[in-house]
């Protein structure tokens, strides 16, 4: 943008546009710091438009202040919209919405109690099937214990055994769970689940 006048530099020194840049300048910097960048951009964008709107209620205030001010939010939110275009893939897909998408695609199924080979453990039989169109590794899995129908204990576990779970491929799994010995017989039966239910956490997905 190029000030060509007087009344133009004034409004460059104007307190209000002065704050506005300072609001920026701040902003970009935060922006350098902090992973979470959308809200960072959204707030920025709301205090710029709130000082703009500010400007012009105030009769004395020019209307070149506020259209300065809408001029650098439209063009932050013009920038920082294509820079985050960029993080979608060809589709339009961003991370985040592929991953719910796959997710919804691997399944848990066959979960139920076996007889573990080690006194003092429960054992967890379950398969994870991968229905998706990406290969996945890296596979999480949530495991809630319940007893008469109240979740009582929880973990969450990699699926080690497995490097990679192919499209179309089924893993079955075992795990379990140890009940403490120093425990008396009733209090290990309280500790006992008569319920498990599993579900896939997280993975990382394998694309071309």
């Amino acid at each position: 943008m190029l000030l060509k006048n007087k009344n133009n530099m004034k409004i460059i020194n104007s307190p209000i546009v002065i704050t506005i840049i300072i609001i920026i300048s701040a902003f970009v910097l935060k922006t350098q710091m902090k992973t979470d960048l959308a809200l960072e951009i959204r707030g920025a964008y709301d205090e710029i438009i709130s000082i703009a709107e500010d400007a012009g209620s105030d009769t004395g205030k020019t209307r070149a202040i506020q259209d300065f001010a809408e001029q650098i939010a439209l063009q932050l939110k013009q920038g920082f919209s294509a820079g985050f275009s960029s993080n979608r893939d060809e589709d339009g897909e961003s991370p985040d919405e592929k991953f719910l998408r796959i997710k919804k695609n691997v399944h848990v199924t066959e979960v139920r109690q076996v007889q573990s080979e080690w006194p003092g453990k429960q054992s967890i039989l379950f398969r994870v099937e991968n229905k998706s169109e990406y290969p996945i590794k890296q596979i999480r899995v949530n495991l809630e214990f319940y007893k008469g129908g109240k979740l009582f204990d929880v973990k969450n576990e990699w699926l080690n055994e497995v490097t990679v779970l192919d499209t179309d491929e089924i893993f079955t799994a075992k795990k379990d769970r140890n009940i403490p010995n120093q425990l008396t017989e009733e209090e290990k039966a309280e500790f006992t689940f008569d319920e498990v239910k599993v579900f896939v956490t997280s993975f990382h997905i394998i694309s071309e």
